[in-house]
């Protein structure tokens, strides 16, 4: 956590209003278990730029640890929308349809 920590610190000191800044605070908050904080940090990322993939598949995931599945599954179909050929927004709509037990969803995903 302490690299992280020190450099979640630099980015905010450094620009605080970049997309990427709100990512590492996102990413830091999400490894100490405070999903909610990382949510939000992550939404500020995508005040600043819509487009911005990453936020979107790490907010997903971040809906996902929280048992949001609606949410989750609109994050991840942003991220998708944004660049079909990114793996890991595919595989998070694989298992968020595996989690609701939707398997031939979870399927179509996985094999995207």
């Amino acid at each position: 956590f302490a690299d992280l920590s020190f450099l979640a610190h630099q980015c905010a000191q450094t620009d605080k209003y970049r997309p990427e800044t709100c990512c590492i605070i996102g990413n830091y908050y999400s490894l100490k278990q405070q999903h909610e904080k990382a949510v939000l940090y992550f939404s500020r990322a995508l005040k600043l730029n819509r487009n911005y993939l990453s936020a979107w598949t790490l907010m997903g995931h971040e809906y996902v640890e929280m048992k949001n599945v609606a949410a989750a599954i609109d994050s991840y179909r942003h991220a998708v929308n944004i660049n079909p050929r990114d793996y890991r927004a595919w595989y998070g709509l694989g298992q968020t349809y595996e989690i609701i037990a939707q398997p031939y969803y979870s399927l179509y995903y996985y094999r995207y």
